[in-house]
């Protein structure tokens, strides 16, 4: 048996230090993946455009050098502002793949760091403290959250002065192999690049993260149930809705977004499962079923839930046919419809409500 083997081996070269591997998928086919990526993100229709754009430009760059004509540079650092959970360091991610399915970086990774991983408690350790985290993000992103806790607003801040210098001059020294993108809150991100010369130069490009509609907000809801196989009843959709409706309304700047539909779709899960603590058996439905009592957002005043129960509440839908714009009541949430223009059937999920 073992000669059979050797022979087999030799015959066809057989060696058992190499192993059959896919195809490399090309420069356009990975840059497609990664635009698809960013098309499915919820929302973010101006940021999505915005990055089209510049991966347009770096396209059209690109062809300008192959027939020998000149180029123009354009900095590919990057200014996100924005509320918290607004997709901030997924967008970032994406930029960085799409930097490197281009060619722009040979990498294309994230590194993530905020002012404790570039700023050190004692003098003289901060330089060393930033190249560190600059040299993680070499031929790839650094993204820096909360950007703006760098600058003091008194001025009165040596060491968040440091690293700044610091990641300005990397930034000049590595500029073929370092992209930086700094995030946090629009205003404080405003004074942050006014605050530097050297920042208001490099970062002339800036993406505002608007806050998600409550729409958006119950189809990240609804992508979460998704993932791990819930389902959603009418009246469940309509209540969260109804929910997110007056939390948007009333928010600040420390409107949580995604963050805030993770709160609540691990609240409900909890009060699901107390629930169904004492039915027996639990059948997959009952396991899989979020009912309108288990969705609870502590902030929403009770008269604004009375909405419901007076059945005077409206959800904007759009045609996915024609894609006009119809007002359904709570009991079409989550089911098939038909639309009288076109005629197109769809289900109609997570609508506006009134008044959104």
């Amino acid at each position: 048996m073992q000669q059979e083997t050797q022979q087999l081996r030799e015959q066809y070269d057989i060696h058992s230090d190499i192993e059959v591997i896919g195809e490399e998928k090309s420069q356009e086919e990975r840059l497609a993946e990664v635009l698809a990526q960013l098309d499915a993100l919820i929302g973010l229709n101006q940021v999505k455009h915005e990055i089209r754009t510049l991966t347009n430009f770096l396209n059209m760059q690109r062809q300008r050098k192959a027939q020998g004509l000149p180029t123009t540079n354009l900095s590919l650092h990057l200014v996100f502002g924005g509320n918290p959970g607004t997709g901030k360091t997924t967008v970032a991610r994406i930029v960085g793949q799409i930097y490197g399915s281009m060619g722009v970086l040979s990498k294309g990774h994230l590194v993530e760091t905020d002012r404790s991983g570039l700023v050190a408690e004692y003098a003289g350790q901060t330089g060393p403290k930033t190249n560190q985290k600059v040299d993680e993000a070499l031929d790839g992103v650094l993204f820096v959250d909360e950007a703006y806790s760098l600058v003091a607003e008194s001025g009165d801040d040596p060491y968040g002065r440091e690293a700044v210098q610091t990641l300005l001059k990397r930034m000049e020294d590595n500029r073929d192999r370092l992209v930086v993108v700094l995030a946090g809150y629009p205003e404080e991100m405003d004074r942050l690049i006014r605050s530097n010369p050297g920042l208001s130069s490099r970062f002339n490009t800036k993406l505002t993260f608007e806050d998600y509609t409550p729409g958006s907000l119950g189809r990240i809801f609804g992508g979460m149930c998704k993932t791990n196989h819930y389902v959603v009843t009418s009246e469940a959709q309509a209540r969260l809705l109804l929910g997110f409706q007056w939390v948007y309304e009333n928010r600040d700047e420390h409107f949580g977004n995604g963050r805030l539909v993770r709160n609540v779709f691990e609240n409900a899960i909890r009060r699901l499962a107390n629930r169904i603590a004492g039915i027996a058996p639990l059948t997959k439905e009952i396991l899989t079923t979020i009912q309108a009592e288990d969705i609870v957002i502590d902030e929403v005043p009770t008269d604004h839930w009375q909405r419901l129960d007076e059945g005077n509440v409206q959800f904007s839908i759009s045609c996915q046919g024609c894609q006009e714009t119809t007002q359904v009541p709570a009991k079409y949430l989550g089911r098939k419809v038909r639309c009288k223009r076109c005629s197109a059937r769809f289900v109609a999920e997570w609508g506006e409500p009134n008044g959104a």
